[in-house]
């Protein structure tokens, strides 16, 4: 009986486990997704990955929920995340979903579904 505990664990955990990691269908989202054309950054503060919309004023900050505390792993594609020393930003084409309402003079917590186009400045 325990045996039998212990295989179908995985069955019932692991679906749990990847839901929470999805972007697009996240409970947590308060709007649609969209497409931006951006700029993508990592840095100090919280959270780290950033994505300025080129043209506008505003700052995504890329985060796995609605508070900058979620920023520690966020949602994106693993292409977007693999920054290293020698890379500045990446511009691309990102599809966001909003975790907070946009409010201006603050930046808004997304995850990002997809990214295409990128083109990595060093």
């Amino acid at each position: 009986m325990k045996r039998a505990f212990f295989v179908a664990l995985p069955f019932f955990v692991f679906p749990l486990i990847g839901q929470t990691r999805m972007c697009k269908g996240n409970p947590k989202l308060v709007g649609a997704c969209y497409m931006i054309h951006g700029r993508a950054t990592f840095g100090s503060g919280t959270p780290a990955v950033r994505i300025w919309p080129v043209g506008t004023h505003r700052m995504l900050g890329i985060t796995a929920g609605p508070i900058a505390d979620d920023a520690d792993d966020p949602i994106a594609p693993k292409s977007m995340l693999l920054f290293n020393p020698g890379v500045q930003s990446i511009f691309g084409d990102f599809e966001v979903c909003p975790f907070t309402p946009e409010k201006k003079g603050h930046m808004q917590n997304v995850c990002v579904e997809s990214a295409s186009n990128l083109v990595v400045k060093r």
